[in-house]
């Protein structure tokens, strides 16, 4: 076989100058997107979209700091406002006695079970005092130290709290459980439900 006849035939092929629709030329289309004016409109058209994507982050970031600023906001306001109650002549109050008594057991089930219901109960104040987040970690993350002045405290709490959930074989010891209780404890008077 001879390569003009192999390059004749695929020009042939590939040769849609011919092609028509109607009254359309495709030549006539496909002149639009070609030469110097077709360079400088795909041109025109990249900066545009490039624009508009600086644009879009610009106003995505301004959105995401005002959302921050609004939500920060209003958990301050709502921890002035509406102050959780004291847990003194409260079902809170019974609950932290029986944290109490389950600390003071001999049994390290009953510490676990201690460090895991403060922990919960930190955590239902923090979220009905309006604090973001759909888990503890999540809430600890969205608080400010200027807000909660003993989060790093709650922070080693909840830290040990995780060891004892995550962990079945993980022991825990009678002061290590009573530091965490006490973390708890500061945070909860801190908030006035103690």
């Amino acid at each position: 076989m001879n390569e003009d006849t192999v390059s004749n035939t695929l020009a042939s092929i590939y040769n849609i100058s011919d092609f028509h629709v109607g009254s359309l030329n495709l030549d006539l289309l496909l002149g639009y997107f070609s030469g110097p004016a077709a360079i400088v409109t795909f041109n025109s058209l990249k900066m545009l979209g490039g624009l508009i994507s600086v644009i879009l982050l610009l106003m995505f970031i301004i959105n995401f700091v005002r959302m921050d600023r609004f939500i920060r906001t209003r958990a301050s306001l709502l921890k002035t406002l509406v102050p959780p109650q004291s847990a003194q002549s409260s079902p809170l109050g019974s609950r932290w006695d029986e944290i109490q008594k389950h600390l003071n057991s001999t049994k390290e089930a009953e510490w676990k079970f201690a460090v895991i219901e403060a922990d919960s109960l930190v955590d239902y104040i923090l979220k009905s005092s309006g604090y973001p987040g759909d888990t503890m970690g999540d809430r600890l993350k969205n608080i400010d130290k200027t807000q909660i002045v003993t989060l790093d405290g709650l922070w080693e709490a909840h830290k040990i709290r995780n060891r004892l959930a995550h962990d079945v074989s993980y022991f825990l010891r009678y002061g290590e459980a009573k530091r965490a209780v006490q973390l708890y404890e500061k945070t909860l008077k801190e908030l006035n439900a103690l």
